[in-house]
């Protein structure tokens, strides 16, 4: 038998008998190096096939608690504020309709300076002449009605004369008495219904005028030296007491922007704090802004105040009313306790009515536990918040995990 075929039928009988290779198969390279892969390759096959059932089982099974968690945390943030507004112009007020009508005349310019005076709109009042014939045919009766009485008058006042006559010449034999009571009685009579009227003539003679006034045609004119900025009417149309026909600015200053911000409880941010103004139809170019002034909101808002900043160099294609968003970041906080705001968010028991913030904390055995908390800042994903039963590292519910939990915790009466 040929040399290299005795040495690969003694490799063949370690391996396969199991015997222990002695010197000449080590000399002969026939050791059982083989065998181990092959079993190694085994146990790596079985240890994948369990991975494989764990996970499969896990993601049949699902996890046991029905909540999505995140850890609180201990760390730094950078406040962020990000409102929605509109852009005004510095001085800015507006011309409304003294009374509901149709324009009957408009000034041709949209934008642009005006005088002071300049007329800016005429206004008519829908059915005026309709109003005003009718006070007119009110005139009429009521001068008829007087020129009837007056009649009257000057018929009782010559009967009366005639019956005074024939009762000094007849040495008060003729008339009778109780025809001369009624003679001066229908004097009397007619002499008041003149009176009465004559002053129903004059009360319908100052309807007339006041109606006159009133639907005569309102002239709308700049108050002061100003720009246009909009004109929200045009000729023609039908308009409501009170809407807003035209606005205008009384300088060429900056550009502003008004919104609703929080008040961090670590302080308002300074007046001139920097900031950037984005545009909805130019989200690519934001607006270097800085804040200007910064109030109370209403009572109706509490916590809340009405930042007002001003951009500083404004493109040339920013318009006032175009609708834009202010972002600003805070000074830095550090060493905070900071929660997902989708943990703020959650409710378990879909709550009714104005509740004060809160989380949900996972207890040791699973269940939701209500903690009352203080919110500070934010910077869009992250909130800083107060709260004695908080520490880093308790896990707050974000979330459902399956939404069938959530449907059956919010049923009447589960």
């Amino acid at each position: 038998m040929p040399a290299q075929s005795r040495r690969w039928s003694l490799r063949l009988l370690a391996v396969t008998e199991g015997h222990t290779p002695s010197g000449l198969d080590t000399l002969l390279g026939a050791t059982p190096r083989r065998v181990a892969r092959h079993w190694l390759s085994l146990l790596l096959l079985a240890l994948a096939g369990l991975g494989a059932a764990t996970f499969f089982v896990r993601f049949v099974t699902g996890e046991d608690s029905p909540y999505y968690s995140a850890a609180v945390e201990r760390g730094d943030l950078v406040p962020r504020v990000a409102q929605k507004g509109e852009l005004h112009a510095a001085g800015e007020f507006v011309i409304s309709a003294p009374r509901a009508g149709r324009i009957t005349w408009i000034s041709p310019k949209s934008t642009g300076p005006v005088k002071k005076g300049e007329l800016l709109a005429r206004i008519d009042l829908v059915g005026a002449k309709d109003a005003i014939g009718i006070e007119e045919s009110d005139v009429t009766a009521a001068h008829a009605a007087l020129a009837a009485a007056q009649i009257s008058a000057q018929e009782a006042a010559a009967r009366l004369a005639r019956f005074e006559g024939v009762w000094r010449r007849s040495g008060g034999r003729a008339p009778a008495l109780n025809e001369m009571e009624a003679a001066r009685a229908s004097a009397r009579r007619t002499s008041l219904a003149v009176d009465s009227a004559r002053a129903q003539a004059t009360a319908a003679r100052l309807r007339l005028k006041g109606k006159r006034a009133d639907v005569a045609p309102s002239e709308l004119r700049a108050p002061d030296d100003a720009i246009i900025l909009d004109r929200l009417a045009s000729h023609g149309q039908a308009i409501e007491e009170r809407q807003t026909l035209f606005t205008l600015s009384r300088t060429q200053g900056p550009l502003v922007i008004e919104v609703p911000i929080p008040m961090p409880p670590f302080g308002p941010p300074p007046t001139g704090a920097p900031a950037q103004v984005r545009l909805d139809a130019l989200p690519d170019a934001p607006q270097a802004a800085t804040l200007a002034q910064l109030r109370p909101a209403s009572r109706a808002q509490p916590g809340m105040a009405i930042a007002r900043f001003a951009i500083t160099r404004a493109d040339p294609r920013l318009r006032p009313g175009m609708p834009a968003t202010v972002e600003m970041l805070l000074p830095p906080r550090r060493g905070v306790l900071l929660v997902p705001d989708a943990a703020l968010a959650f409710d378990p028991g879909a709550a009714v009515g104005r509740q004060p913030p809160s989380v949900y904390v996972l207890s040791k055995d699973g269940e939701p536990r209500r903690v009352n908390v203080v919110v500070g800042a934010s910077d869009g994903q992250r909130t800083e918040v107060f709260g004695a039963g908080l520490a880093p590292g308790d896990q707050v519910i974000i979330g459902w995990r399956a939404p069938t939990a959530a449907s059956s915790r919010t049923q009447p009466g589960s």
